[in-house]
């Protein structure tokens, strides 16, 4: 009777044990972390298509000895935000506007100019009544 029921017992216990040992843990990671590759067309007039299908065209200063200068001027975008000289962007949402008109705080104290240039913030001067100096003595109202 043992042999007749044998290959029931093995059948049963191979269909319990391998999902055990064919699963892994919930909490495996993977050794290599992967970042998406974001691909990049330059035309020949230098103008950049993003992946989004927005057209950038980069501001940049050649100097004779070849050596590439960027702006210290902040971008618009069409839906409100702010492109930093350095590509990083800032919400809309993040950025305050002060009582002086044309003028914008960022979130990390920067303050940006009416013509789009940024003062960094270690350059204003903080005065008792919470209003701000800029380096050319301008006063900026919070």
């Amino acid at each position: 009777m043992l042999k007749q029921i044998r290959p029931a017992i093995l059948l049963a216990t191979a269909l319990i044990v391998s999902p055990i040992f064919l699963t892994t843990p919930a909490s495996a990671e993977t050794k290599y972390r992967h970042k998406e590759v974001r691909t990049r067309v330059v035309t020949p007039n230098r103008r950049v298509v993003a992946p989004n299908r927005r057209v950038v065209t980069p501001v940049r200063v050649v100097t004779p000895n070849r050596r590439v200068v960027t702006s210290n001027r902040v971008t618009r975008l069409s839906n409100g935000d702010i492109r930093l000289p350095h590509g990083e962007i800032v919400s809309a949402r993040r950025i305050v506007r002060l009582r002086n008109p044309g003028y914008f705080k960022l979130p990390n104290g920067d303050i940006i100019l009416p013509s789009q240039e940024i003062v960094f913030s270690r350059s204003v001067v903080r005065l008792r009544n919470g209003d701000i100096r800029l380096p050319n003595g301008v006063i900026v109202r919070i």
